[in-house]
């Protein structure tokens, strides 16, 4: 009750907001400009983005030194201290079970801190009754558990996931080992083909988390955890996710103008974005799309996607006249 009669009171109070954005603008500016984000941004610099290997071990030089951890975890404390309304500047990274901030971020890596919840773990497990997903991110991450809380973590395998992926090659995930995690032990995970889950802690996890940017998989791959057969995939890179939702919503307001620029995306290299644009671009404009699917199924590199423009001119050539034109 008294936090909620200090919150009224707060928003209440236009100078004391004032304060608070204030208070987190200088925070942002005292990090951004600070010598832990700029070893940072020097490691990454360093290595080039050569590729996934050299980005993971320049961030384990900067994860090995636990100084940076201690310096921003004082300096968010002490910023709370002076204003119970303290917003850090920082991108949330938010799941079921945990709770993080994203504290560096460029074109090859970001990072994050955050507290894995074993109450939100163990409800999480209940819930399931033991089944579930093994979700391979593609990506390769890096993960500090500065406190490992106990816990015992299981490893999973499956096929790499290359540019070809398709469900005909996603094969099965099989489990690869359990075994505790030490305090300050740095775990790298190769996201294309490796995975793992909590099988136990005893306390809340305190980790580093670096994900990887360079030489991604396309995609993301779920598998189902009690029989280890395929589920599904989505995109591994926040652009092909962000293509996908740009041109759904295009084709939802009926944005015909826009036609042409959605259509520059059927070269892209992911062949499930050209088939997601495809799909949005019948949905525009059928007449228009005809052609760009003819040459879909023609002449697309990736299997599975010349199969799907095929069966989809398969159906409009066999749909009634009237239905091709509303189409």
């Amino acid at each position: 009750m008294i936090i909620g009669t200090d919150l009224r009171s707060w928003l209440d109070d236009g100078a004391g907001q004032r304060r608070s954005r204030t208070g987190t603008d200088a925070f942002a500016t005292t990090w951004n400009e600070g010598p832990h984000h700029h070893a940072f941004a020097a490691a990454m610099a360093a290595c080039g983005g050569r590729d996934a290997e050299a980005v993971a071990a320049a961030i384990r030089s900067r994860f090995e030194d636990e100084a940076w951890v201690r310096d921003l975890i004082d300096s968010l404390a002490a910023a709370l201290r002076r204003d119970p309304h303290f917003e850090p500047p920082f991108r949330h990274m938010n799941s079921d079970i945990h709770r993080g901030l994203v504290v560096y971020e460029d074109e090859y890596a970001s990072i994050a801190i955050g507290v894995t919840d074993i109450h939100q773990l163990a409800a999480k497990k209940s819930a399931r009754s033991g089944r579930g997903s093994i979700n391979f991110s593609g990506h390769v991450e890096l993960l500090k558990f500065v406190k490992a809380g106990g816990a015992r973590l299981a490893f999973w395998a499956a096929p790499p996931i290359t540019e070809s992926f398709s469900a005909a090659t996603a094969g099965r995930c099989v489990r690869a080992g359990e075994r505790p995690i030490a305090d300050g032990e740095i775990l790298q995970v190769d996201g294309r083909c490796e995975s793992f889950v909590i099988a136990h802690a005893a306390a809340n996890l305190f980790v580093l988390q670096a994900t990887v940017k360079t030489d991604c998989a396309p995609v993301g791959v779920e598998y189902d955890k009690a029989t280890g057969d395929y589920v599904g995939c989505s995109a591994a890179d926040d652009s092909a996710s962000r293509i996908q939702m740009i041109t759904t919503l295009l084709r939802k307001l009926g944005c015909e103008a826009a036609f042409p620029a959605i259509a520059d995306f059927l070269d892209h290299p992911s062949f499930f974005v050209r088939w997601h644009v495809m799909r949005e671009l019948l949905g525009l404009d059928a007449g228009a799309a005809l052609p760009h699917l003819k040459r879909m199924a023609a002449r697309d590199p990736h299997p599975e996607t010349r199969r799907a423009a095929r069966t989809a001119l398969d159906r409009i050539a066999a749909a009634p006249r009237t239905q091709r034109k509303a189409a």
